[in-house]
């Protein structure tokens, strides 16, 4: 199997076993997920899906010598998806945004994925994510899953190749675990990371959108207008039932959904909404004289940057909100 890669460029794939998981229904399912949820529908630029980001974080652990077993895990991390990505954890308020990850076992035991992965010898220990090093990490350290997302938002916001291969070139696998064998190549991944959660992922206007879209879906659920089961189906699927229900309320809050959308700065006393959101960000290990050191310990201008977009973001903001 070919597989053409935005940011990894073109890899061939042999192991049946990747094969017939990539061209598995889950899989499937997750092309029709955006990985940047509604805020596709305000910036047209955000056309990553869940499966380009799947099979990404499979083909960056593959590149760094994993496991075939981490490798699968790595494939197969974000099959529980929902629809819209963490919309979920807005309709349900889950402000880790892990409203999925409470699913991952069922959603996985429910389809295909065992009896391929026992056709082929595959442990089960794949559908635990968190049990592999490279693949997950609790923050601030590099994972294979965040260095993806990362990369991939790097390149469909800025298509800067030459930029997302020297960050690439930078990395380096060390006693287990993702960092970067020097300070500037570390600088350069953990600012432009803090730069996309300030303008994009933690983007008061974008955690809006969802906000607005959260309330049409809860609505909807209380109404049965949605299901719980639709939520994991695909991004299309549920925009068209709610489309197509005539329900006033859900109308109003799908009509803000579009490059018009404006957010302007309100008051606790008179707002539309309060927005905050998880905060990500990166303080990357780095190798000196080889031995481990945290970004921030070495580099005292990322430490002072970090810290103000720590105590910025976990403020949160109230705002007005307009279609356009």
């Amino acid at each position: 199997m070919e597989i053409i890669d935005r940011v990894y460029g073109r890899q061939e794939i042999r192991e049946t076993v990747l094969i017939e998981l990539v061209r598995s229904r889950p899989l499937a399912r997750l092309k029709g997920i955006n990985q940047a949820g509604v805020s596709k529908y305000l910036n047209l630029r955000k056309d990553v899906t869940r499966f380009e980001h799947s099979v990404g974080v499979m083909l960056l652990l593959r590149k760094f010598q994993a496991s075939i077993v981490e490798q699968i895990a790595g494939l197969l991390h974000d099959v529980p998806h929902t629809a819209f990505s963490h919309v979920a954890d807005f309709v349900h308020i889950n402000e880790h945004h892990e409203f999925h990850e409470l699913f991952h076992e069922q959603v996985i035991a429910a389809s295909e994925i065992p009896q391929i992965l026992k056709k082929h010898g595959i442990p089960e220990l794949v559908i635990h994510p968190e049990k592999f090093s490279l693949l997950e990490q609790k923050i601030p350290d590099l994972c294979a899953d965040r260095i993806d997302y990362a990369l991939r938002d790097f390149m469909a916001e800025r298509e800067d190749h030459e930029s997302i291969q020297a960050k690439l070139s930078g990395l380096v696998v060390y006693q287990g675990q993702f960092m970067f064998k020097d300070q500037v190549s570390a600088e350069a991944f953990a600012r432009d990371y803090l730069e996309l959660d300030r303008t994009s992922w933690s983007d008061p206007k974008e955690i809006a959108a969802y906000l607005l879209f959260a309330q049409a879906v809860r609505h909807a659920l209380d109404r049965q207008i949605l299901t719980n089961a639709d939520l994991f189906t695909d991004d299309q699927t549920v925009w068209n039932k709610l489309k197509a229900a005539g329900d006033a309320f859900v109308h109003k809050k799908l009509a803000f959904l579009t490059p018009s959308f404006r957010i302007e700065p309100a008051s606790p006393k008179h707002y539309h909404l309060y927005v905050k959101s998880k905060i990500r960000y990166v303080d990357p290990l780095v190798l000196v004289n080889n031995s481990p050191q945290r970004l921030s310990e070495i580099a005292p201008k990322f430490k002072h940057q970090l810290a103000q977009h720590r105590k910025s973001a976990a403020q949160g903001v109230y705002v007005f909100v307009y279609p356009e």
